[in-house]
C-alpha cells in the first residue's frame, strides 16, 4: 500500500530562493514526504554548508558575474548550469530517524538508480569511495562515495544531506548536460592542469543517453523511481502560502546576505 506524498515542480528561480524554498519546506515539514524539482534563473555556484568559500575563485567568480549561493547541506561546490535539481525532504519518523547516514545515502540512491534505470540508463553502484584528487577536491562531481550511483563508470547525480530537527533533506544535481570548462573556470590558474584529468570521472544524461532528455522525462523517471523504492505516490502541486513567505525571508536574511554565504 502507496503512503502519499508531495511533488513540487517549482520554476527557475535565485539560488537564494532556491535554497529559502528548501529549508522552509523542511522546516515546515509535517507527516509527508516532499520531492522538489528546481531549475536556476541564471548559472549558478552552490557551495556546501560548512564549506569553506576560499576553495574557490572569488575573483572569477565576480569577473563572470557569477552568483555564489552557500547551501543548507553538506558537500562540495557545484555548478548549476546545465542540471536539474531536485530536493527531497523526509520526516524523521522512526523509521529514518534511526538510521545512519551512510544508510540513508544509500536507500535514496537505490531510489535514484531505479530512476534512472527507467530513462533506459544502465546504472552501477560504487562499492568503494573515490575521493577526488588535488585541486578538484573543492568540487562535488569528481569525488565518488560509496553507493553513489553511476552510469558508465561516470558520476551524473551529486547529492548532499543535512538532518534538520523535523526532517531529512537531500538535496541533489542531476547533470543533463556537462562542460568542463565550466568547473575549470572557477580554480585557480595554477591548479587547472591538474584538475582535468580528474573530469573523466563526470558524464551526463546527454553523454548516457545520445541526446538530450527533457525536463518532464527526467522528473517523471525519478519520481517514479522514488515511489517503486520507498512506496511512495507523490501527488503533484505548489508551495503553502506560509511556505512562500518562509522561502522569500530565508532568501533574504540568509541565503542572499555575505555574512552567510562567506562566513566561514
Amino acid at each position: 500500500m502507496h503512503s502519499s506524498g508531495r511533488l513540487l515542480k517549482t520554476d527557475a528561480s535565485s539560488g537564494p530562493l532556491n535554497m529559502g524554498i528548501d529549508e522552509a519546506l523542511t522546516t515546515l515539514c509535517g507527516d509527508s514526504a516532499i520531492l522538489r524539482f528546481y531549475t536556476w534563473e541564471a548559472p549558478t555556484l552552490s557551495i556546501g554548508f560548512s564549506q569553506r568559500s576560499a576553495d574557490i575563485d572569488l575573483a572569477t567568480c565576480r569577473t563572470f558575474a557569477m552568483p555564489v549561493v552557500r547551501r543548507p547541506t553538506g558537500g562540495r561546490a557545484v555548478l548549476h548550469q546545465w542540471d536539474l535539481a531536485y530536493s527531497l525532504i523526509l520526516p524523521l519518523c522512526p523509521s529514518w530517524a534511526k538510521i545512519s547516514i551512510a544508510e540513508s545515502y544509500r536507500r535514496i540512491n537505490a531510489c535514484l538508480l531505479r530512476g534512472l534505470e527507467m530513462l533506459g540508463l544502465e546504472v552501477s553502484v560504487a562499492r568503494r569511495p573515490k575521493p577526488a584528487d588535488g585541486a578538484l577536491a573543492s568540487f562535488c562531481f569528481p569525488a565518488i562515495s560509496q553507493h553513489e550511483v553511476l552510469v558508465g563508470g561516470k558520476k551524473v547525480i551529486g547529492s548532499a544531506q543535512r538532518r534538520f530537527p523535523a526532517a531529512l533533506l537531500q538535496q541533489g544535481s542531476i547533470l543533463m548536460d556537462f562542460d568542463p570548462t565550466g568547473i575549470l573556470d572557477f580554480l585557480r590558474q595554477t591548479e587547472r592542469v591538474a584538475a582535468a584529468g580528474n573530469l573523466e570521472m563526470v558524464g551526463s544524461l546527454r553523454d548516457a543517453l545520445g541526446r538530450l532528455p527533457s525536463r518532464r522525462e527526467i522528473e517523471t523517471a525519478i519520481r517514479d523511481g522514488f515511489s517503486a523504492e520507498m512506496g511512495i505516490e507523490f501527488v503533484e502541486g505548489q508551495l503553502r502560502p506560509e511556505e512562500f513567505r518562509l522561502s522569500v525571508e530565508l532568501a533574504a536574511t540568509r541565503y542572499g546576505s555575505a555574512d552567510w554565504t562567506f562566513r566561514r
